[in-house]
């Protein structure tokens, strides 16, 4: 099993706080399916502390499972039953007490569940947290899943305003780690990893979750994973985005969630283009669009340095974006195909309509953002696509970099080397462009996921723009690293 990619930072803070004296009180949260179950357990490994996974259920069965976990990982703590700790408050002082002389990690997963059942248990942590824990050595973590629940412990007015250690969102991988993540699982098989281009079109198919890259198998194409895993009926993410949609208890109109995701999904992406595709009433859709962004799903974007324009929106996950594609939408049709026949006939030949519109001028933000320095770039301040409100002049990323200057850049996801005319029609954009203060000194880029023209290597060479291929963009030194 691959173990952790890029989690670091978040394992360094863990580890600071472990080795801190007097109690911690920290949250961890994120959407479904980045994998902070496993770095939490990962973390509790050699440590003393307890793990314990909050169910759907009542607030008596949980309190039940609590005192049955800490009885199994204390064994000195066969008291620990409903009969003695009938309340959450007295469980919490109990956890406090075995914290009181040795540090004791406790992770409370799926706290929002906890919350659901029982609204009142934040209140009685905070009692217990500012009398009982004082003078303890518990390093209490509350873990979950539903953002809005768990980002609001810490607003304002809310009884555990305040007293937090640590906050932290956990978010996806980006494409580069990844990209890690499958070069890792290629090498504990022994097998070849996949080329810089499958690697960046897993990316686009998969995303960044732990949970969807760990169910890559390396030792087979692919294509292969990805007609077995989505397309095939019985595949473990065939009904992915529905699974998704019916975890969310806040959500009854699955229905309309549905066809809202699959018109993003499908290009839709201001709210008259919505509206069309969707078919949700116009006074509904406001709500729908609010609840996707609250569940990570969805996300909002704006024309670079233009916090005016109207927004538009995409969809923030990559597998979200594939099944909404080529499974919801495809759902009938891959009742009656074979999965490799619908690989051939509905995925294969739209990837490159997909991975140019949908995934590639991420992978080129991301790389951007990541490796800079690499370029001998300034800091970057700020950075963004650009449209006009026509749609007519499009520029695929803009960056305001720390020394006043612009860099434009266009991303090309194709298959046959990039030319000088892609080069000549970015900086024709640029010329186009209505702020002047952008196109004093503006530095320009080419992005590609295929090689470039000799010729335009030469004028690039030349001139001073950047030119950043697949190689550039996977290094397989760095990878390996």
């Amino acid at each position: 099993m691959v173990g952790l990619i890029d989690r670091e930072r978040e394992a360094a803070k863990l580890s600071e706080l472990w080795d801190r004296q007097g109690p911690v009180l920290g949250v961890l949260y994120g959407r479904r399916r980045l994998g902070k179950t496993f770095f939490l357990q990962h973390f509790l490994q050699g440590r003393r502390g307890i793990y314990f996974l909050a169910a759907d259920s009542t607030s008596t069965e949980n309190l039940a499972e609590l005192l049955d976990q800490i009885r199994g990982t204390f064994p000195d703590r066969q008291d620990a039953t409903p009969a003695n700790y009938p309340s959450w408050r007295s469980a919490l002082r109990l956890l406090c007490d075995v914290a009181a002389q040795e540090p004791m990690l406790v992770v409370l997963d799926e706290f929002g569940y906890l919350v659901k059942a029982d609204p009142a248990i934040p209140s009685i942590l905070q009692a217990i947290w500012d009398r009982e824990a004082r003078p303890t050595s518990i390093k209490l973590m509350l873990c979950g899943s539903e953002l809005g629940v768990m980002s609001g412990l810490d607003e304002y007015g809310q009884p555990l305003h305040g007293r937090f250690d640590w906050v932290h969102r956990y978010t996806p991988l980006d494409y580069f780690d990844a990209a890690r993540f499958i070069a890792a699982a290629a090498a504990e098989a022994s097998v070849p990893a996949y080329s810089a281009r499958d690697m960046l079109m897993a990316y686009g198919i998969y995303g960044g979750a732990g949970r969807y890259l760990a169910a890559i198998d390396p030792r087979v194409p692919l294509s292969q994973n990805i007609t077995s895993q989505l397309l095939d009926p019985d595949g473990i993410f065939h009904n992915e985005g529905v699974n998704l949609l019916r975890q969310e208890r806040e959500i009854r109109d699955l229905a309309g969630y549905n066809t809202v995701v699959s018109s993003v999904a499908g290009g839709a992406t201001d709210w008259g283009d919505i509206v069309n595709r969707s078919g949700v009433e116009r006074n509904l859709l406001y709500a729908y669009l609010e609840r996707l962004q609250q569940l990570g799903w969805l996300m909002q974007e704006r024309p670079f340095a233009e916090r005016g324009r109207r927004s538009i929106y995409r969809l923030a996950d990559n597998m979200l974006k594939a099944w909404y594609r080529y499974v919801f939408r495809q759902r009938s049709v891959l009742q009656v195909l074979h999965p490799e026949e619908a690989w051939r006939r509905l995925v294969e030949p739209d990837l490159p309509d997909y991975m140019g519109f949908q995934v590639f001028e991420t992978v080129c933000h991301q790389h951007l953002r990541r490796f800079h320095s690499l370029y001998s770039l300034p800091a970057i301040m700020d950075l963004g696509r650009w449209w006009d409100r026509r749609h007519e002049n499009e520029i695929d990323l803009v960056a305001r970099l720390a020394d006043g200057s612009h860099l434009f850049g266009e991303c090309k996801w194709a298959s046959s080397p990039v030319s000088i005319h892609e080069l000549n029609r970015l900086v024709r954009r640029v010329d186009a462009l209505p702020h002047l203060e952008w196109k004093r000194s503006p530095r320009y880029a080419l992005f590609s996921a295929g090689e470039f023209d000799p010729f335009l290597v030469e004028v690039a060479r030349r001139e001073g723009v950047l030119l950043i291929g697949a190689k550039e963009l996977l290094p397989p030194d760095r990878l390996a690293g």
